[in-house]
């Protein structure tokens, strides 16, 4: 039976879980992120080998969010239609084909698009996120999303990844110093190595996925077509309502990930290297492990209750960020808004399946609209630096957005009234 909220009644028994699923899919999304945030780390080596400007590399960094803001509402709706093993594995070996094609790239049209394609491991998030909540119970969805979400931490591991193999393995490309070039495969060698370090695993996961995975016996959409799957979005006000809260909460990943190390750097004279490779991957690290915690918190209190103490919190922090009062507040503020952010993030993903049946569509819509907050807030902050000589501004803007947030969640605006899956 279908409610007017675009949820449904299942009368049919939940599964019990699936920790063989669980543990694969999250080896799997940490995969993914780990090479989508590849060009983020590329970015200030580039510039150095093919003298791009700083605005090249910047674009070069955004194109893979922008990408997996591009394709997670499709790849969400496949993923119900036909299921997370299937789609997951293909996703990934289709990611297998910009992983070895960057062995060739040499122009920035061919960065480009390569930055674009790589986009495909951040909408990895949607096609796990439908399969591991078709295999528990809605008592245990959050719990066993939030470990899933905990794959986070791929985006600061591969990072850290490239920068090291870079300056103390692989080196750079011929007259390239530091460090030039050291190994060799076949005619490649030095930096270009990385993409195969990335594309031999990514092929092996997507065999691992396809083989030592299943789907959930209890929620399959075989029958529904691909029509009835995007209805959700037209089911009324709920479904966008829970988009902006993980507009919001995830938001606070990408947003600051893709400006932590500029606005360090410029506003507080950070050290480059320390701004991206410790600041900005401490942040990810403080998103992902509280992602598992508020998830298991879900799953035992009310949900948005704890959303609106934790929104509300964000509103202060981001308040307290605006006056800029020094570095050590600065960085402060960041890692408790980062710490909310996993908790927060995990607690939005924990209402999806509670009030919608359709779990891969939603979460594709709820995964593009959490990346492209990054990309709104980064020129919204850039903006109020070229135009306001400051970041004050941007804050401000990032502060009234929470607390949007909360005010939503603590008024239950559209919630009252919502019917929950049984």
């Amino acid at each position: 039976m279908t409610r007017l909220d675009g949820s449904v009644h299942a009368a049919r028994s939940e599964p019990t879980g699936n920790l063989r699923v669980l543990w694969i899919s999250f080896l799997a999304f940490s995969l993914g992120f780990a090479i989508w945030g590849m060009f983020a780390a590329l970015g200030p080596f580039l510039i150095k080998w093919y003298h791009f400007s700083p605005t090249q590399a910047l674009i070069l960094a955004a194109m893979p969010p922008f990408f997996a803001t591009a394709v997670s509402i499709p790849l969400g709706i496949l993923a119900d239609r036909f299921g997370g093993r299937l789609v997951f594995t293909l996703l990934l070996l289709s990611l297998c084909i910009p992983l070895f094609s960057g062995l060739f790239a040499e122009s920035y049209l061919s960065f480009l698009f390569l930055g674009m394609m790589l986009g495909l491991g951040g909408a990895s998030f949607v096609v796990g996120n439908a399969h591991v909540s078709s295999w528990y119970p809605r008592s245990k969805q959050g719990t066993a999303l939030g470990i899933f979400g905990l794959g986070n931490i791929g985006i600061g591991l591969g990072m850290v990844a490239v920068a090291y193999l870079i300056t103390h393995v692989l080196g750079g490309p011929a007259g390239y110093e530091p460090l030039p070039a050291r190994f060799t495969f076949g005619v490649f060698s030095g930096w270009r190595l990385i993409f195969l370090i990335f594309a031999i695993p990514t092929l092996l996961m997507a065999l691992a996925y396809w083989f030592f995975t299943s789907d959930s016996p209890h929620k399959q959409h075989k029958g529904v077509s691909l029509r009835e799957v995007a209805a959700v979005y037209r089911s009324g006000k709920l479904v966008w309502l829970v988009t902006y809260l993980y507009w919001t909460a995830f938001g606070t990943l990408t947003f600051f990930a893709a400006t932590m190390p500029t606005y360090l750097v410029d506003q507080w004279q950070v050290d480059t290297t320390q701004a991206s490779m410790v600041y900005t991957a401490l942040l990810v690290v403080c998103v992902a492990v509280t992602r598992p915690l508020g998830g298991w918190l879900a799953d035992r209190y009310d949900a948005l209750k704890m959303l609106g103490w934790m929104f509300g919190a964000a509103t202060v922090l981001a308040l307290l960020m605006a006056l800029q009062i020094s570095l050590a507040v600065e960085l402060f503020a960041i890692y408790a808004l980062a710490l909310l952010s996993g908790a927060s993030a995990a607690s939005v993903v924990k209402l999806i399946p509670t009030y919608f049946k359709h779990v891969g569509a939603v979460s594709g819509l709820a995964k593009a609209a959490g990346a492209a907050c990054g990309f709104t807030m980064t020129v919204t902050l850039a903006a109020s630096k070229h135009l306001l000589g400051g970041y004050t501004a941007g804050f401000v803007v990032w502060a009234l957005m929470n607390a949007t947030a909360f005010y939503i969640a603590y008024a239950r605006v559209g919630f009252r009234h919502a019917r929950t899956l049984h």
